[in-house]
């Protein structure tokens, strides 16, 4: 068992109820301007994506000690993994955003919120997976689950606040 187990399951928690309400929030607000409908999208994706690869990021970890791996290995694999989910929502909104890129003006506080989160997130799964983290793979870890779920938060808040 992990040190921190309780840590990571209360992470997933939060992480699945940002994808809740966002999904919840999405069908009650319903269609709006057409012309937000394309960004809205777009940000609705990237919060559910993002929460659902942070609530199997959380619980990767938990998984794979269950199977004896010693502590390192788990959570050097864990951070591979997390970072496979992590850069494949990355490509997959990319892929998305380019045909519909310069048909509404960037949010430009998002985007550097959130890219200044994804650096401080690769950079500490990256840490992991490389074995630099002089025994604090799980704050790093966890670090890099808060980054998730921070921009998930926030891209969230600035949905819904262009009601």
């Amino acid at each position: 068992m992990l040190e921190n187990t309780d840590t990571l399951l209360a992470l997933a928690e939060i992480a699945a109820a940002f994808a809740g309400f966002a999904a919840l929030v999405s069908v009650l607000r319903g269609a709006g301007d057409p012309t937000d409908v394309v960004h809205d999208l777009l940000r609705l994706r990237l919060v559910i994506s993002s929460s659902v690869a942070g609530v199997a990021a959380a619980l990767v970890p938990v998984g794979l000690a269950g199977y004896g791996l010693e502590p390192d290995l788990t959570w050097r694999l864990a951070a591979l993994l997390f970072l496979l989910f992590d850069d494949g929502i990355i490509v997959s909104f990319l892929r998305a955003y380019r045909p519909v890129r310069g048909t509404f003006p960037p949010d430009r506080l998002a985007v550097g919120l959130v890219t200044f989160l994804e650096i401080l997130e690769q950079i500490s799964l990256v840490g992991i997976v490389l074995g630099l983290t002089f025994g604090t793979a799980p704050a790093l870890y966890v670090t890099a689950l808060i980054a998730n779920i921070c921009q998930a938060g926030f891209i969230f808040v600035r949905f819904v606040g262009s009601a």
